[in-house]
């Protein structure tokens, strides 16, 4: 299954919108990749040690172990990786900033994992590309409000 979309964080014709700067919007996007159960209790997440682009995260989800590697391309790109060769199941994802004009920020999440088969003609892949979307909107919802509380500094911490 692949599937993309983009989410705008910054609405230039909505004055009574914060307006998030790259750097503080990198730096919550790193957050949220290296605290994912930040953003969804229903997960349980350790980091092992890296290097400063590059990290292992260990997420479990309930009975499910699955162990990311992240990669940083700094203020431009995240991109995780389940490899399924070695674990129950493929997934990549690719979170970047787009940047069209100064200060017009969007994010373009792009998800490629293992299709989900499931009998009775139900479609789960549709369900978990909303999940994806709902997910991500609430985290950026939730990256706007840690700014908003001087909870990131633009200071990014890889």
């Amino acid at each position: 299954m692949e599937f993309e979309h983009i989410i705008e964080v910054n609405d230039l014709s909505n004055p009574d919108m914060l307006a998030l700067s790259r750097e503080v919007l990198w730096q919550g996007l790193v957050y949220r990749a290296s605290y994912p159960d930040h953003f969804n209790p229903a997960l349980s997440c350790r980091l092992e040690p890296g290097t400063e682009n590059r990290f292992v995260r260990c997420i479990d989800v309930g009975e499910l172990q699955l162990r990311d590697e992240v990669t940083l391309v700094p203020m431009q790109e995240i991109h995780t990786l389940i490899d399924g060769r070695t674990q129950a199941m493929h997934a990549e994802s690719v979170t970047s900033i787009d940047e069209p004009e100064p200060g017009r920020l969007f994010v373009r999440f792009r998800y490629r994992r293992d299709a989900i088969a499931v009998e009775g003609g139900l479609n789960a892949n549709d369900y978990l590309k909303e999940a994806y979307r709902q997910q991500d909107l609430e985290a950026i919802k939730t990256i706007r409000e840690m700014a908003a509380n001087k909870q990131l500094s633009g200071n990014s911490g890889h």
